[in-house]
């Protein structure tokens, strides 16, 4: 009798199961739509948010942070932004210059204590402004990869080290730059004398009552790191992002890549962030940056008659994409990192803002966006952007 009781409860549960996974599946035709592209794309974990005019009016969580404990992606998730980080990095460096501690079209030489130049060109100084709209002439050659080198080793004119430069003058071509990109991050760190972690705290997280940092390490509730997934197979665990040491004091001869990509954030976090940028540059009552630094990240450098005299395709950490829409420009970032492809764009015009991410999927392109965020970008903007 015991067996045949047993076996009965087998059964049940057996029959039980596949109405539990229906259970699981979206009701809603949008979160189905958004789940089934995210399937489509092989998305381990991710996230998707839009927002209109400021508010949040689709939010969908997907997937796993971890797969092999099946902790799921939810609100609270801190995903690895990979260039995302560039874009965000951006907002502290221009709130810098809003307070006049930086200054876009100054020699960096003054902020590193010695002359910094390209070979090819020397009377041509390099600025924040170069580094920021990817036409400094830096390149990631000579050394860069090493990470017990020191800029002045790479870039102290007196060594003349070329090979750390495209034979452009600074200012005058395009060329991205993740080196380039490092050294802005740097460069606060040598004018505040604090770390760009401590400095991004302090003028823009805190601000905004957000946690996000430039370390797992320094997040306060680390059971929510994703971890990060390469062709659906772990690529780097959550617990050896933690355990990485980050030191969080100022040191711009070595931290040069710290603004390249290191940045840890939740994707609601990303969206208020993408929609100081689509705005006026407040938050309600918050201020983080004047309505002229927003519009200087968006605008076309090479127009202001300052130090960038070439064509880019980006303003000051921030792309112009004239691929997303038919008839638009649409402003924003995109981060890929070892499996992941993270999208971030906003449209001021509508207010409309499109935070896509991911711990690991398809890599994917269509005209250098991934597939995935050309794919629900379309999407929700026929629902929220017109």
């Amino acid at each position: 009798m015991k067996r045949k009781s047993w076996l009965l409860c087998l059964c049940c549960l057996m029959l039980a199961l596949p109405a539990a996974h229906a259970q699981q599946e979206a009701a809603d035709p949008v979160d189905a739509y958004v789940d089934k592209a995210f399937r489509g794309s092989k998305t381990v974990g991710g996230s998707v948010v839009i927002l209109s005019h400021g508010e949040v009016v689709y939010a969908r969580d997907y997937g796993y942070r971890d797969q092999r404990r099946r902790l799921p992606v939810d609100e609270n998730t801190f995903f690895k932004t990979a260039s995302v980080t560039k874009m965000v990095s951006g907002i502290g460096l221009m709130h810098l210059v809003d307070e006049g501690v930086l200054d876009l079209d100054q020699d960096i030489s003054e902020y590193f204590g010695y002359k910094i130049a390209n070979g090819y060109f020397p009377k041509v100084p390099l600025t924040l402004r170069q580094l920021m709209s990817h036409t400094s002439s830096v390149s990631e050659g000579g050394g860069y990869s090493s990470i017990h080198r020191k800029v002045r080793e790479m870039l102290d004119a007196k060594l003349d080290r070329r090979g750390n430069f495209n034979k452009t003058a600074p200012g005058s071509a395009y060329k991205y730059s993740n080196f380039g990109a490092g050294l802005a991050g740097a460069i606060a760190e040598a004018a505040t004398g604090k770390s760009i972690n401590a400095v991004m705290q302090d003028k823009v997280f805190a601000p905004l009552g957000m946690e996000a940092a430039y370390s797992a390490s320094l997040l306060s509730t680390p059971e929510n790191v994703s971890s990060q997934y390469k062709d659906g197979q772990l690529h780097r665990a959550a617990a050896g992002q933690i355990k990485k040491v980050y030191e969080d004091t100022a040191d711009p001869e070595m931290h040069f890549r710290t603004t390249v990509g290191d940045l840890w954030i939740r994707s609601r976090d990303m969206a208020r962030l993408a929609a100081l940028l689509c705005g006026d540059g407040s938050e309600g009552d918050v201020r983080i940056l004047s309505r002229q630094s927003v519009l200087a990240m968006r605008q076309e450098q090479m127009t202001l008659g300052k130090s960038v005299t070439g064509p880019s395709p980006y303003g000051l950490f921030v792309e112009h994409n004239d691929t997303l829409l038919p008839d638009r420009m649409v402003y924003g970032h995109q981060g890929m990192s070892q499996g992941a492809i993270l999208n971030v764009y906003f449209e001021p015009d509508s207010q409309f803002v499109f935070v896509l991410f991911s711990n690991g999927g398809s890599m994917q392109r269509t005209n250098r966006i991934g597939k995935l965020a050309r794919n629900l970008f379309g999407y929700f903007w026929q629902q929220y952007g017109q």
